[in-house]
């Protein structure tokens, strides 16, 4: 089956790779193999330029099955031999912009998880050294860059937890339940930048948080009882962990 991920690998990035905007196409593989569910292969492209539009690459990609594209995200799937594919399109210079320090924008938005793809993802074909030089910049973030993601994620964090007790206090499961996702993936996303990590896939980010090195005590009971399914757990009582979770964090 390995041999078989290869070998759909390699056709779909000999045809990425003629597109004369494409600078780069790295892979990361989710989930522990194909018989997971959360398997598929990841692929980024990092174009210099225009690609080829959606009508374009679903004729390219014609041999594939289910192929769907989104024209908003640039993102394309389909299957491949039965092997779910993923590719996101990216700019290059949107990249080059963030890491200048100008803007900050991308990290609030999505945390840094794209800059951990970028990191370690298998490049499978680079037309430039532009990956080479931006990991390297990536290795060597000053202090100040990491100081700005945990201060968004932290007023993230602290604006989810007003949600939380405000969603106790009407008795809106609803909204409860989307503060609580708001809630503890700023949390998360708050501690990485502690840590000065990026972020992994959210498929993985439960195991990766309690491996940080630089946690509060005691975390790993209280993110352990916030997302746990116990009746005994009340919504109140919730909310009370979550804000000694918040509490812990801000006084890292």
């Amino acid at each position: 089956m390995r041999l078989k991920v290869e070998e759909a690998v390699r056709s779909i990035t000999a045809i990425l790779r003629e597109w004369p905007s494409v600078d780069t196409v790295t892979m990361l593989l989710s989930g522990e193999d194909v018989y997971d569910a959360y398997f598929f292969v990841s692929l980024d492209v990092y174009s210099a330029g225009e690609i080829p539009d959606a009508d374009e690459r679903s004729e390219l990609f014609a041999h594939t099955g289910a192929f769907e594209s989104s024209s908003i995200s640039r993102k394309d799937r389909f299957l491949l031999d039965d092997i779910p594919f993923r590719i996101e399109y990216k700019d290059i210079a949107r990249f080059d912009f963030v890491l200048s320090g100008e803007s900050e924008g991308g990290v609030r938005d999505s945390g840094t998880y794209t800059f951990h793809r970028l990191l370690n993802s298998e490049v499978l074909y680079q037309r430039t050294d532009w990956i080479d030089r931006t990991r390297r910049r990536l290795a060597e973030l000053p202090d100040s860059f990491w100081q700005r993601v945990r201060s968004s994620f932290e007023s993230r964090m602290e604006h989810y937890l007003g949600d939380l007790s405000a969603a106790v206090v009407r008795d809106d499961r609803l909204f409860f339940v989307i503060s609580s996702a708001g809630f503890i993936r700023s949390v998360c996303s708050t501690l990485f930048a502690v840590n000065k990590r990026f972020e992994p896939s959210a498929r993985s980010l439960a195991r990766a948080v309690l491996e940080l090195p630089i946690l509060p005590e005691p975390f790993e009971g209280r993110f352990d009882s916030f997302l746990r399914d116990d009746a005994d757990l009340t919504w109140e009582r919730k909310r009370e962990i979550a804000e000694l979770m918040a509490r812990s964090i801000l006084s890292l």
